[in-house]
């Protein structure tokens, strides 16, 4: 069994040894190097000498050469320091190559939102200009709805609307309005009515109206101011029995005429008591002495009922 070259006792199987040429043998507790020292020394335990032999080594006399063992294992410790270096200098690489890679990334996505950023802009230019194209149209296709609407009720301008008169078989028109300028006191003369007749009757309406066209809008004029100086009723000027009350209007278009009734519909829960037709336009007042009536034209106009 080998001996401690300090204290000379025999060593267990696990000791340090020296790797000079005299290859001491220690204890932990007598080579002057802790065991949890020693332990991490790893591969480098191969290259360590105890103080003595390094003091023999480091003597003044001592001028001997290095020998081709202690050299080699001088360069492999050396090199085995510097493993680590290479290690890092590899990650250090590695990370290298990732930053330059990140960064050609993200040149690449700026590049990419400033092109999303131009077509935006650009986008948002069309739309803004197919937005002003778009109400331009609007615009001309209600004047041009306006200018039908109108044109339709002007040729509607010499005619009178007749509603609850009573239906009665065999009835001559002609005679009708005879009576009912009689009731109204105007002058009645046949060939002031250029055109009379029944307008088809819908399913669920009563008494179809009837339309008389006078030759001249003076006469239907005159016709319409003087039936409010009457209530009329129907038995009054037919050979029917009805008792219901019998109404003269300007004929309306569809259009005019649904657009009167929202008036009425709107106007009315909101105080407006006279609402009327007049000029291609509706007229709405909430009493006979206001100085200015609200103008309805459209259905936006409604919003002015307040």
């Amino acid at each position: 069994m080998p001996t401690c070259s300090s204290c000379q006792e025999q060593l267990p199987l696990d000791y340090v040894q020296c790797t000079s040429s005299l290859q001491c043998k220690y204890h932990f507790g007598c080579s002057g190097i802790q065991e949890s020292t020693w332990r991490k020394l790893g591969s480098q335990q191969q290259t360590w000498k105890c103080q003595t032999c390094r003091k023999q080594a480091k003597g003044p006399d001592n001028n001997a050469p290095v020998s081709p063992n202690e050299l080699r294992q001088f360069m492999a410790s050396v090199t085995e320091k510097l493993a680590p270096v290479e290690v890092i200098k590899d990650t250090v690489q590695d990370l290298k190559s990732s930053v330059e890679f990140m960064s050609n990334k993200y040149d690449e996505l700026l590049s990419r939102i400033e092109e999303m950023e131009h077509e935006k802009h650009a986008n948002s230019e069309l739309i803004n200009q197919l937005q002003l194209s778009l109400k331009a149209k609007e615009k001309e296709i209600s004047n041009l709805q306006a200018r039908m609407r109108e044109a339709e009720q002007y040729s509607r301008n010499k005619n009178i609307e007749i509603t609850g008169l009573e239906v009665v078989k065999g009835e001559n028109l002609m005679s009708v309005m005879e009576n009912i300028a009689r009731i109204i006191n105007v002058p009645f003369n046949e060939n002031d009515i250029d055109v009379i007749h029944r307008l088809p009757s819908r399913r669920g309406e009563g008494h179809s109206p009837v339309v008389a066209q006078f030759t001249c809008r003076k006469t239907r004029n005159l016709w319409l101011k003087n039936k409010k100086k009457a209530n009329i009723l129907s038995c009054e000027v037919t050979e029917g029995k009805a008792v219901t009350r019998i109404y003269l209007n300007t004929h309306l278009t569809p259009e005019w005429k649904n657009l009167l009734w929202q008036t009425k519909q709107q106007g009315r829960p909101k105080g407006y008591k006279l609402i009327w037709f007049q000029e291609n336009k509706i007229m709405a007042k909430k009493d006979v002495n206001d100085e200015r009536a609200i103008i309805i034209k459209n259905n936006l106009d409604l919003e002015d009922l307040v």
